[in-house]
């Protein structure tokens, strides 16, 4: 392995298990653009997969007695249905325009969090039927399921415990199909398993950073930091669809 190759998935790997350990999500949005520099597109994917699946499996473990079990069981049963009507979705709809409407609303939800002190409390099982149902489909669409999970577990009055452990519960679910698939396609190459070893470690030292950090946050400050991440990451869906469009006009 070059020193370069290692200093990014080293890097990659330990900014992504801070993140989640502060946020409760994100390991991949900031992780893949990082090992995207060093490694193969497939092996990019599959390597921050592992990572994002040991990073929940460390946060789970510590925060498993806090998961609203009701809401994930709905947000799971959701998703379902939901990974189904993806692959439908896919001859309708292309990427680029599942992108930007993902990240028109995600970015507009977090802004409108970020104008109000507190975010609104409620069960809203509707829209977490909803919040399911568009995970799940995009999930299978274009690869990417957190953002809408996040935007309504981040309008619940949750304790930021439970509010953690909830989410790092339904993306642990999620994140062993990915891999399981991705498994079964061949993608966990010896190779690609020799670049998560190389980074395991740091993902346990970004983990517990995030957490130290995220305990030096009140309540109030925590959640803008939520929706803060929420408009980041629908202003990076958005600059990667325009990115595209640009090209393809050129």
């Amino acid at each position: 392995m070059e020193p370069f190759t290692l200093l990014v998935v080293i890097g990659a790997a330990g900014l992504g298990g801070c993140v989640q350990g502060l946020t409760g999500f994100g390991s991949t949005v900031v992780a893949l653009p990082l090992l995207g520099l060093a490694l193969p597109v497939r092996d990019a994917v599959a390597v921050g997969c592992l990572m994002a699946l040991a990073t929940n499996l460390l946060l789970i473990f510590r925060l498993h007695h806090w998961v609203n079990r009701p809401a994930l069981g709905l947000l799971v049963l959701a998703s379902l249905p939901g990974m189904v009507g993806g692959a439908f979705v896919l001859r309708l709809a292309s990427e680029l325009w599942l992108k930007a409407l993902l990240g028109l609303t995600v970015g507009g939800l977090g802004l409108a969090s970020l104008c109000r002190a507190r975010l609104a409390a409620g069960p809203d099982r509707v829209f977490g039927v909803a919040a399911g149902l568009v995970a799940g489909c995009l999930g299978v669409a274009i690869g990417i399921n957190g953002p809408p999970v996040v935007a309504w577990t981040a309008r619940q009055a949750w304790p930021r415990p439970m509010f953690l452990a909830t989410l790092n519960a339904y993306f642990l679910l999620a994140g062993c199909a990915i891999v399981g698939v991705q498994a079964g396609e061949g993608l966990l190459t010896p190779g690609v398993l020799g670049f998560f070893a190389a980074g395991a470690l740091a993902v346990y030292c970004g983990v517990r950073l995030g957490q130290a950090l995220c305990g030096r946050l009140d309540e109030v400050a925590f959640r803008r930091l939520v929706s803060g991440l929420l408009v980041v990451i629908g202003l990076a869906l958005l600059w990667q669809v325009g990115a595209a469009v640009l090209v393809r006009m050129a």
